[in-house]
């Protein structure tokens, strides 16, 4: 699938218009539309699946900074004890934790693909205004 900066620049590419052509232009909108709904979808599925991962994180990063992980995890998860921390810190160490920050970095990328796919639908959802306004333009304007 695309990243952000991807998307942007086929949308970059999708936004031209031909204005020599604008009823080839009414017909390719529910190809696009198509498009960038299906890169939303994704990209919104993926964000909720990183909204579950996150919290199954956070359970685990608890649990290994209130030292209340049995071995087993630890040795899952390639991790050593961590010191004994009072309960107070436990959130200070939780927020500053890299796997935590990485997957909610990852959750907020996925949300800004979500977030330009919606700018994008809208759009293309006012081209049909758009074009027919062009086209009554140019009917005016060639005195139609």
């Amino acid at each position: 699938m695309f990243k952000l900066d991807e998307i942007l620049a086929e949308w970059d590419k999708d936004s031209e218009i031909d204005r020599t052509e604008p009823g080839r232009e009414l017909i390719k909108i529910p190809k696009l539309h198509s498009k960038y709904l299906t890169i939303m979808s994704h990209y919104r599925q993926l964000a909720r699946s990183n909204e579950f991962r996150i919290a199954e994180m956070k359970k685990l990063k608890w649990q290994y900074y209130t030292g209340k992980m049995s071995q087993e995890d630890l040795a899952e998860n390639s991790w050593q004890p961590f010191p004994y921390v009072l309960k107070s810190d436990v959130t200070t160490y939780i927020d500053g934790d890299k796997d935590l920050n990485r997957l909610m970095a990852q959750k907020t990328m996925n949300q800004e693909c979500v977030t330009a796919c919606e700018f994008i639908l809208k759009e293309l959802h006012s081209r049909t205004f758009q074009l027919k306004s062009f086209i009554d333009y140019e009917r005016f304007i060639q005195g139609a």
